[in-house]
């Protein structure tokens, strides 16, 4: 599912995804304070008189701390309004040395001058500080205000007030004066996302640096290959250093396994050819010939380990090869073969020649073992094909039953077999994908339409041979 191109498994896997999501969210949930609480707070305020002084406060501090010209107030619709319901109604505001006074004179400027007294008798005066109070007198409050912020006063006083006024919700509530009291959290809040996110982007750098090593590693390289450490953070250090001991734990099984194989298959080889001769001294007879069966099945079986070995161990690529004339030699050396099953065999090329680098002998081991492959699944009277592509491509095609779809991966792992019972040791295809791996290049397998199996060998660089 994607929504404008963007991945949801995106966003709700990757850790900048993640961060996306967050960061919406908190713009979400900002722009609801500001458009949302505003709204809400004026509505549960139940007592009409309560909403009435709020409104003229907020109308005030609206005017202070934006910097409006304070004898605008004189024209703002709800002070009158809020004048001719309350005869006693009287506001005074001063910021700095600008004042501004509706109604009767301020009764409680001494309380500013005492503010002001106490912030000049400190040895640091702070940035900013704000007092608020309400005073009870001739039946209704008095609301005095003093703030002192970025070296200015502001004080302001409200009284008077006794009766409501009805007010349109949307012109009573001004949601900017939630910026006065909450820009500071919604700052820090901002701040911490956008310091998150840039220390997320440098890990999320310095992980696809990694990857891309990883994806350089040349596995036909005979060295030792480690991701790197160096610049990675901290944490994500200490995950590929455990990988790369992972790796070297790995790769030294691996090596003491081929070892094992290739000594064993070596050393096998003498007792073989001893058991060989004595057999021949035996006198002709149905068991012989089933212990010469079982012989040659035991000694093919050495052959191909140690032909295994020999690719894994030697990655050495000295020759120009011509796919043309080596798909041509295999299939002229594989006729007699297929003849003998009744299966015909052809040749199709598309250029006359294409060179590849690589090891001769192999590559053509690698055709082979597919052809061979092919005809041991092919009936009488069926056509096996093998095709060679301009764009550096080998591909050998049969008629035989296919391949389940759940064994097209593991039949070119070493003595995968399929179906598991039929004759051979199930080391044909691993050979041919450690000779393409050790090419470069790749090996695959998929049902044909129309039934039977293609097998394709894709070399990289393929180039025409030049006239």
């Amino acid at each position: 599912m994607s929504l404008n191109g963007i991945s949801i498994k995106w966003l709700s896997r990757s850790l900048i995804g993640r961060m996306t999501l967050l960061s919406v969210v908190f713009l979400i949930l900002a722009g609801g304070w500001f458009t949302i609480v505003p709204y809400w707070s004026y509505l549960a305020t139940a007592d009409p008189l309560d909403l009435t002084r709020n409104s003229v406060r907020g109308e005030i501090s609206w005017a202070i701390f934006e910097e409006q010209p304070l004898a605008s107030l004189a024209e703002s619709m709800l002070l009158k309004e809020v004048a001719r319901a309350n005869a006693g109604f009287r506001i005074y505001v001063r910021r700095g040395t600008d004042e501004f006074q509706f109604g009767d004179a301020p009764r409680h400027l001494a309380l500013a001058s005492s503010m002001r007294l106490v912030l000049d008798n400190r040895q640091t005066e702070p940035s900013s500080t704000y007092s608020s109070f309400t005073i009870q007198e001739e039946g209704a409050p008095t609301i005095i205000s003093f703030t002192h912020d970025e070296d200015r006063d502001y004080h302001y006083e409200i009284g008077g007030i006794t009766a409501p006024v009805a007010q349109n919700i949307f012109e009573a509530v001004n949601p900017m004066a939630f910026w006065g009291t909450s820009r500071e959290a919604l700052i820090a809040g901002a701040g911490v996302l956008l310091i998150a996110f840039a220390v997320l982007l440098f890990a999320a750098r310095s992980l696809r640096t990694l990857t891309r090593a990883a994806r350089a590693f040349d596995m036909r390289t005979a060295e030792r290959q480690l991701l790197p450490v160096e610049g990675l953070p901290t944490e994500v250090a200490s995950l590929v250093r455990a990988i790369n001991e992972m790796v070297e734990r790995v790769e030294q099984t691996h090596e003491e396994q081929e070892l094992f194989l290739a000594t064993a298959a070596h050393e096998l080889r003498t007792p073989m050819a001893v058991l060989r001769t004595r057999l021949e001294e035996l006198p002709e007879s149905e068991t012989k010939e089933t212990l010469r069966d079982d012989v040659r099945r035991m000694a093919s079986l050495v052959e191909q380990l140690l032909r295994l070995m020999h690719i894994h161990n030697n990655r050495d690529l000295p020759d120009r090869v011509d796919l043309v004339a080596t798909a041509r030699d295999v299939v002229a050396e594989r006729a007699p073969l297929a003849i003998d099953r009744g299966v015909d065999i052809e040749l199709e090329s598309v250029p006359e020649s294409l060179i590849v680098k690589g090891h001769r002998g192999l590559v053509g081991v690698a055709i082979a073992n597919l052809v061979d492959n092919a005809i041991s699944f092919s009936a009488p009277g069926d056509t096996l094909k093998v095709s060679v592509g301009d764009a550096g491509t080998v591909s050998v095609s049969d008629c035989g039953p296919g391949i389940p779809d759940t064994e097209l991966e593991r039949i070119f792992e070493p003595f995968a077999k399929s179906p598991p019972n039929r004759h051979g040791h199930g080391l044909g295809l691993a050979i041919v994908r450690a000779v393409m791996t050790a090419h470069g290049g790749e090996v695959s397998a998929r049902n044909a339409v129309g039934g039977g199996a293609d097998f394709a060998l894709r070399f990289r660089n393929a180039s025409p041979q030049p006239a």
